[in-house]
């Protein structure tokens, strides 16, 4: 594999504490690392709140899943009413021609509402997609043909936000990056819901504003969910939102083969399992659930059996580390429930990854810090995954390149830049730079693709970032259960890619779990494109 080394300089941290909203926490127990001190002469490093800008809130950028469309995008308000959450926002097309099809937002060729465009609570850690009424966006779309330079004022409706939530992240299916840092505004008074029909493209000039109307509709709970960060170490992948929390242990690492009596390194695992169970899991919202699997050889009867024992022998070991203090519940269930498919090119792989018992447990609900104290930094029983604030909007997405890396097909090429990352709340935002350097158009289908097959439905799960220092890869952040296979979502770049044609170049963010505050650098391995060590996170 290649290694890119790059010459950065890691930021520090320091500074002063804040308290925040109540929330339940993420990341923790696959790695750790203490938070750096003070400088060498002593002093604290500061380390001051983020400074929040008041807007405009606006970047430019390509837009559309089958034609390239130029548009700028500007958010005017995130408000938040008693039924549902409006986002206002104003969009300009940017291509020469005097009108143009409105496929922007929508992922669709035929769409013209910003079905695509999501709101992202980085620290209670859920995503709200717009909010549809029987088919039907509850919102604004396009008209069929727009105006260059004609400004057209929009809305989409989604899940009513939380009280606690003051800022949210806006990501839009292009390369403008996301908008991070938006304040949420209360309404004041009833809802103003436009209903007049936009004048006739022709009778639009550019320079001029439209008011586009709005389909009104009830607004349903079933369009925010859950996020869940995916963290892999050597012995355990977690899999964690901001209330529940599941801990895959390798039963590998934990078992001899066939056998249901712990192996002679299972001990430092469990017990470091058990630490964090303790620390995090919440014996109020009772049970610990322990979940025994095998990969698909043998009896179905056999494998369910020893996945049984199995999962006793854990819950046996995790009783006596925890005490009386929590409710637990023991299942096994063989081969019933694999992660991984079996009977492909790397059938060892799949196996090895469906043999694991599965810890699961509500998190205790914990003060979110915004700031970090030096007293914080030298804390023995600091709390592990406390979470950033959100990051207040920047004007340009990316900044500059810190890495540069090739890779191909048998059809296509490609150079991939990296840019500074950036902690967004729970996450850690990758932004990055993909062209084509083929003589060929992208296929969107076949094309540009960097997956991991553990993860159906990611475009990008073939990517991470890596704590040197510790190991722990994070991979990427799912958006809901994990449920089937094949109906899995991530925050990746919708409708990725854009630019299509030679030369084209594609800016993209990618959301993955946030290492420790401690961390200000990390390794990013690109798949394909090689490692690229110490990438500073801003």
């Amino acid at each position: 594999m290649t290694r890119h080394l790059l010459h950065a300089t890691p930021l520090r941290l320091g500074g002063v504490l804040t308290a925040g909203l109540l929330l339940a926490t993420g990341c923790g127990l696959v790695g750790d690392r203490d938070r750096p001190g003070p400088d060498e002469d002593g002093e604290e490093t500061p380390n001051a709140a983020p400074e929040y800008s008041d807007g405009p809130f606006v970047r430019e950028g390509t837009f559309g899943n089958f034609q390239e469309r130029e548009a700028s995008f500007e958010v005017d308000a995130v408000e938040r009413y008693e039924d549902r959450t409006v986002l206002r926002f104003t969009t300009m097309s940017l291509n020469d021609s005097g009108s143009t099809g409105t496929e922007f937002y929508s992922g669709g060729i035929l769409g013209r509402s910003p079905s695509n465009v999501w709101l992202v609570d980085p620290v209670g850690q859920r995503l709200y997609y717009p909010a549809h009424d029987d088919g039907d966006l509850i919102g604004s779309e396009l008209p069929g043909s727009v105006v260059g330079g004609a400004a057209y004022k929009m809305e989409a409706h989604y899940p009513r936000l939380p009280d606690g939530v003051e800022r949210i992240t806006v990501i839009t299916p292009g390369t403008t990056g996301p908008f991070t840092g938006i304040p949420v505004t209360d309404a004041d008074g009833p809802r103003e819901v436009p209903t007049e029909e936009p004048p006739s493209y022709r009778r639009v000039e550019e320079g001029d504003t439209v008011v586009v109307p709005v389909n009104d509709g009830e607004v349903s709970d079933g369009y925010g969910w859950n996020l869940y960060g995916i963290t892999e170490g050597t012995a355990v992948q977690k899999d964690t939102s901001a209330t529940e929390e599941q801990v895959a242990l390798n039963a590998d690492v934990l078992f001899e083969f066939d056998k249901a009596d712990l192996a002679d390194d299972a001990e430092d695992v469990l017990k470091q399992v058990a630490a964090e169970t303790r620390e995090r899991a919440d014996p109020e919202k009772p049970p610990i659930t322990i979940v025994g699997h095998t990969d698909g050889k043998g009896d179905d009867d056999y494998n369910r059996k020893l996945s049984e024992e199995r999962a006793e022998t854990v819950h046996e070991f995790l009783k006596d580390e925890l005490g009386s203090d929590y409710e637990y519940e023991t299942e096994g269930r063989g081969s019933s429930e694999p992660i991984a498919e079996e009977g492909g090119r790397d059938d060892e792989k799949a196996r090895a990854r469906n043999r694991r018992v599965e810890i699961s447990y509500k998190i205790k609900e914990t003060r979110v810090t915004t700031e970090l104290t030096e007293t914080d930094e030298k804390s023995e029983d600091r709390a592990q995954g406390t979470v950033a604030p959100p990051a207040p909007f920047r004007e340009e997405a990316g900044g500059e390149v810190v890495g540069t890396g090739t890779a191909s097909t048998r059809r296509v090429s490609y150079k991939l830049e990296v840019l500074p990352f950036f902690r967004d709340g729970a996450y850690l935002v990758a932004n990055l730079r993909i062209t084509n350097t083929s003589d060929t158009q992208f296929n969107v289908v076949t094309d540009a693709h960097f997956r991991n097959g553990d993860y159906q439905g990611s475009r990008f799960a073939g990517f991470s970032a890596v704590d040197p220092e510790t190991g722990v890869v994070y991979r990427a952040v799912r958006i809901g259960e994990e449920g089937k296979r094949d109906d899995r979502h991530y925050v990746e770049a919708a409708g990725f890619p854009w630019l299509k044609d030679p030369d084209g170049t594609n800016d993209l963010s990618l959301y993955l779990p946030a290492p420790p505050p401690g961390v200000s650098s990390v390794t990013f391995d690109a798949g394909p494109f090689g490692e690229f060590e110490d990438v500073p996170i801003e």
